[in-house]
C-alpha cells in the first residue's frame, strides 16, 4: 500500500481541480513489478478499467494488481477503496477516508478546496466480484521475455526464429502491452501511463514502439 497510495492520492487531488465540475476520481488499475509502480490505467468506467487487468497481467508480469476507486465508507463519508491481488492469489482490501474542505482568503471569500486524506485501514469488501476478477487476471501465465522474436526475422515456416535477449524482450513486451491498453481506453476518455525507471529506459522503450503519450520517466 505504501507504493500504491501516493499515485492514487495524486489522481484524486487532480480530479478535485478539474474545471468541468466533475470531481470523481476515475476507477484506476495500478500494476507493481519489482517493488515499484510500473503502470497506471484510469478510465471513467469500472468495467473498462477492470477489463485491462487481463492484458496487463499477461504482458507486464506484475507482482500485484490493485484497483482503486471512490467508495462510500461504512460511516457514510467518502473514501477510496483499494482492492489488490498478488501473483500467488493473496488478496487485500483497504479503505482510505478523505475530507474536502473549502479554503477561504483573508476576506472570507472561498478560493478553492483542499483535500485531507486519512490512513488506509484494512477492511472486508461487501462485494467480492472485483477481487475475483483480479484473481482471474493474475492466474494467467505472463508472456516469456526470452521468447520474443526479432522483428523482420520471422519467415513463413520458420520454426526457430532468432530471439531477442531477455532484457530486450521485456522491453518489447512492455511496449506492446501498453500500446494495446492505450488503444483500448483512449476512445472512452481513459488513459494508460507507464513509469520508466530512467531516461535511458524510456528511450529504449520508445524504440520498441511504446506510445509517447503513455510514457513517464
Amino acid at each position: 500500500m505504501a507504493l500504491i497510495v501516493p499515485p492514487i492520492v495524486d489522481l484524486k487531488r487532480r480530479a478535485l481541480a478539474r474545471a468541468d465540475g466533475e470531481h470523481t476520481m476515475y476507477p484506476t488499475l495500478v500494476a507493481l513489478r519489482e517493488d515499484r509502480v510500473l503502470c497506471v490505467v484510469s478510465t471513467p468506467r469500472m468495467a473498462v478499467t477492470l477489463s485491462t487487468a487481463h492484458t496487463v497481467a499477461v504482458g507486464l508480469a506484475p507482482q500485484l494488481l490493485c484497483v482503486a476507486a471512490q467508495a462510500r465508507l461504512p460511516d457514510g463519508s467518502e473514501g477510496i477503496a483499494y482492492t489488490s491481488m498478488t501473483r500467488d492469489a493473496s488478496a487485500g482490501f483497504a479503505l482510505q477516508p478523505y475530507a474536502v474542505r473549502e479554503v477561504s482568503d483573508d476576506a472570507q471569500a472561498t478560493v478553492g478546496a483542499q483535500i485531507e486524506f486519512g490512513t488506509p485501514e484494512r477492511g472486508q469488501p461487501s462485494d467480492r466480484s472485483l477481487m475475483e476478477e483480479l484473481a482471474r487476471a493474475m492466474s494467467h501465465t505472463p508472456m516469456d521475455a526470452s521468447r520474443v522474436a526479432r522483428k523482420g526475422d520471422i519467415s513463413p515456416g520458420d520454426t526457430n526464429p532468432a530471439m531477442l535477449p531477455p532484457e530486450e524482450g521485456r522491453l518489447a513486451i512492455d511496449a506492446g502491452t501498453c500500446a494495446t491498453v492505450h488503444r483500448s481506453v483512449v476512445g472512452v476518455g481513459g488513459r494508460a501511463l507507464y513509469l520508466a525507471a530512467s531516461g535511458g529506459h524510456a528511450t529504449r522503450l520508445l524504440a520498441h514502439g511504446m506510445p509517447e503519450q503513455v510514457m513517464l520517466s
